[in-house]
């Protein structure tokens, strides 16, 4: 009756630590089928993420590209134009010199040079009685005739009392003064001109000079100089230069 009795507790230990063990088991089978399920998870998300990094990557791949093609067409319009802005450039270069050329033949700008200076007045004699008094002034005649002889002389610039001569200019007469361009001018009257060597001589012996104006200064003492200069400085036209009946050849109405 004794044996029996000793048996028991051995079977009750050994259910308990099978318990225990079926216990334990159950939940490391949880864990490691959690783990199982998990991985398939993971690897999906990992490759979810990989293929949108991918996308974005090669979508600033093209953006790249297509800011580097903007980039070179942009470049490629720069010196396009840089090349029409430096061929513009010496077009206007060259018409700029043009008109400067153009001005300066017009007598529209101011100019230095060699040259000579001529002035007369009038005569200082008593005039006699019954005599024209006219005759002892200068006249825009006078001045004409030693303007013509300048210019055939060689003279490319003249002025008169710093009135520049131009293709429009006029002289006349009005009482006792005389009209060039749009100034009343009275004696003494100082002719200045810029022209080559010699333009002295030239003129001294020039018909124009020696004809009527030559003899007028020798028969009534006009007041007369002349001489050469180094360095005259002469000033531009100021005034209209619009001409109202000449017009280009082939342009007429």
């Amino acid at each position: 009756m004794t044996t029996p009795t000793a048996r028991m507790p051995r079977v009750s230990i050994r259910s308990g630590w099978v318990a225990s063990m079926t216990v334990a088991l159950g939940i490391l089978g949880f864990v490691m089928a959690a783990q199982w399920n998990s991985d398939p998870q993971r690897q999906s998300y990992t490759t979810s993420a990989q293929q949108t990094l991918a996308a974005q990557a090669l979508a600033l791949e093209r953006e790249r590209e297509a800011l580097q093609a903007e980039l070179a067409a942009v470049e490629a319009a720069v010196v396009e134009f840089q090349g029409q802005s430096e061929g513009s450039q010496s077009a206007l270069d060259e018409v700029n010199r043009d008109l400067a050329a153009a001005r300066l033949a017009a007598g529209l700008t101011a100019v230095s040079g060699p040259g000579m200076v001529v002035e007369i007045a009038d005569s200082r004699r008593v005039v006699a009685p019954g005599e024209n008094p006219a005759n002892y002034i200068v006249l825009a005649d006078d001045l004409r005739d030693l303007v013509v002889a300048l210019w055939a002389s060689g003279a490319e610039a003249i002025a008169i009392n710093g009135e520049r001569l131009v293709a429009t200019s006029s002289i006349y007469g009005v009482g006792s003064s005389v009209l060039v361009n749009t100034a009343f001018l009275s004696p003494p009257f100082r002719i200045e001109a810029i022209g080559p060597d010699g333009l002295h001589d030239a003129f001294l012996t020039n018909d124009a000079y020696l004809g009527r104006v030559a003899h007028r200064i020798e028969a009534y003492d006009l007041e007369f100089a002349t001489a050469s200069a180094d360095d005259l400085q002469l000033p531009s036209f100021i005034g209209s230069t619009r001409l109202r009946w000449a017009v280009p050849a082939g342009e007429l109405p």
